[in-house]
Formats: C-alpha cells, structure tokens, sequence
C-alpha cells in the first residue's frame, strides 16, 4: 500500500516523553552487540533518527568496576537525546541501577520485558517478565520512586499465544508511572519468527495516554509511515531493517518531504562498513573491532546474491585487513 501525499504529510513527526521532545519521531531499537556508540553515533550522523538507546545492560552489572569492563553505557554528548535500557527482576537492585545511570547522563531509562533470548529469560529477566505482572509491576514503581528521568517501557505481547497480555501490562505500566511504552508485538515462544502484529499496538495505543512507539519488521521508508498511519502510534521503533539498511531514517524523511529517496550504491556500502569499522578501530582494541563488524554484517548483506559466502569470510577472519580484503572481493564487483 503506497500512502497518498497529503496522508503522509499529516502524519506525525515527533512527540514528547515527559519533558523530552523525540524529532524525527523514528528511533533505533537497543541491539545486543550492535548498538554501542560508535554504532549510534554513525546512525545519527545519517541523519533522519530523533533517539537512540544503549544495548540492554543487565542491572548486577552497573558498578563502577563492571562499567570498566564492559562499556555498555558509554557515550558522547551528540548522541542525545539517550536512553539506557536495563535488565532484571529483582526491584531493589533494577532501582538502584536506574540511579547510577541516572547520574551517568542518561536522558531516560528504559525497562527490558522484551528480550527473548534463552539466557536472558533463563534469569528471570527480559520477556521472562511477562509470565509474572505482578513481580515487573513492583520493578517499574520501583524505578520509577527512584529517578527524576522519565521511564519507559519495552515489551513483548506476550509469552506464548496462550498468554498474551500486553493490554494488561501495558495499563500496568502506565499505571505504576512509566512514561511511555514500546510494543514488539510477536511474543517470546515467536523470537524473532512470524510476522509482528502491529494491530495488537494499535490496541495498545487506545488502551493508555502515554507515548506508544512500535517495533518489528520495518525495513522500509514506506513500512515506517505506513505503520504511523495504520496504527496511530506517537513513533517507530526499528531494529534490524537499520542493520540492514542504515540509511532507513534518512529515506523516511525523505519520503516524507517528497525528495528522491537515497539508494546506496555497492561503494556506499562498502564505504559505510569500513567507516564504521574504523570508528571501532578508533575506539576498542582489533579484535574487539571485528567482533563488532563481523555482528554488524551479517544483516547488512541480506539479500544480496553471495552474500551467505561473503559473511562467512568475514566470520572466518582473524584480522581486520582479511575482514577488508573480504568486503572488497564481495562488493566491487557489484559496481562494475
């Protein structure tokens, strides 16, 4: 479905939680691996995204000491606004996270009840939540008695499809004081599998008063306002489709200002990967660089034609000048 100009231009381009005004309206999913701040720093620099989020942070592990170690919350002042994500279950201990990052510079701090990933729930924490209200509504009215920063919400529409409750956790939400929610609305037993039902955010938009954001499959310019438009959501969230296709915030302004959309080139690709890869090179030490590119890469090529074989070699890699020699062999011929 192709959205007529004026509806387009109707549609909403930014929104407030609390104090804090969100423009573009479009933002960048917290990815494990993926979104550090080289990696937001380099989305912003596109142009076209209003927020960006640090990769979820377990809350055992915001101490002064494990902070040295890993990094998580690291940032530059051009990143703001900024949110903070964390993880776990227990209330106190998530309260007194949400304090420390709170004094780290965090603009927002946002509840993970989304993450499905076995080692995650295995703890009780991320969409783990889910299967017990009762204990994540006692984290969110924890947190949220603890920071002046506004706090939000990310979740899943359920465990399975026989307990889907994100109506209620949404009204729960809302109701222990968080600031605005995000709806990824597969469930937990779906992954990342399935099509995202974007009617069951739709649902959570009219259920509360506060900011609802969307996420899940949006690898288009067109998807993002579609979705606007379908749903009346305040913003899209979106993960993967920027992994895929970094340049997705700029093509939706674009869109919206009724510009050419801007296709990369197989040279602006190549070109972006190793910018990025230099900026990690920059900043962390080689192996921990390739780390970050061999995540990065993975989705980046998808669709391609070799793109199976090229990721491969790249995985394989032991060094960045095999990881380069690799994306030169992959990409140049499509640019002749």
């Amino acid at each position: 479905m192709m959205l007529a100009r004026e509806t387009i231009q109707n549609l909403p381009d930014s929104y407030h939680i609390g104090p804090i005004h969100i423009a573009p309206n479009m933002i960048l999913a917290p990815m494990a691996g993926v979104t550090d701040s080289v990696f937001r720093r380099v989305i912003l620099g596109l142009g076209g995204c209003g927020l960006v989020c640090t990769e979820m942070t377990n809350a055992a592990s915001v101490t002064p000491k494990a902070l040295k170690r890993h990094h998580l919350l690291d940032f530059l002042p051009q990143e703001r606004p900024l949110t903070m994500q964390l993880s776990g279950n227990d209330p106190d201990l998530v309260a007194a996270a949400a304090l420390s990052v709170e004094r780290l510079g965090a603009d927002m701090i946002d509840i993970n009840c989304g993450c499905p990933s076995p080692k995650v729930t295995g703890g009780g924490h991320g969409s783990a939540l889910l299967k017990d209200l009762p204990k994540l509504e006692r984290v969110l009215r924890a947190v949220t008695a603890a920071v002046q920063v506004p706090v939000t919400l990310k979740f899943r529409a359920g465990w399975d499809d026989a307990r889907l409750n994100y109506l209620e956790t949404a009204r729960i939400a809302e109701d222990a004081g968080i600031a605005a929610l995000t709806l990824h609305p597969r469930t937990r037993e779906q992954e990342y599998h399935g099509r995202a039902d974007w009617s069951r955010v739709a649902e959570v938009k009219r259920a509360v008063t506060i900011p609802v954001v969307g996420s899940g499959d949006v690898k288009t310019a067109e998807d993002a306002l579609l979705r606007l438009h379908e749903t009346g959501v305040d913003g899209v969230m979106i993960g993967r489709g920027a992994m895929e296709n970094p340049w997705i915030f700029l093509q939706i302004q674009q869109l919206r200002r009724g510009e050419p959309i801007f296709q990369p080139t197989p040279a602006d690709k190549l070109a972006f990967l190793n910018q990025y890869l230099d900026l990690c090179l920059s900043e962390m030490p080689e192996r921990l660089a390739l780390n970050k590119l061999k995540q990065l890469v993975g989705q980046f090529v998808v669709g391609l034609p070799g793109s199976a074989l090229m990721r491969g070699a790249v995985h394989r890699s032991s060094t960045v000048a095999a990881a380069r020699a690799e994306m030169e062999r992959f990409f140049v011929p499509f640019a002749v």
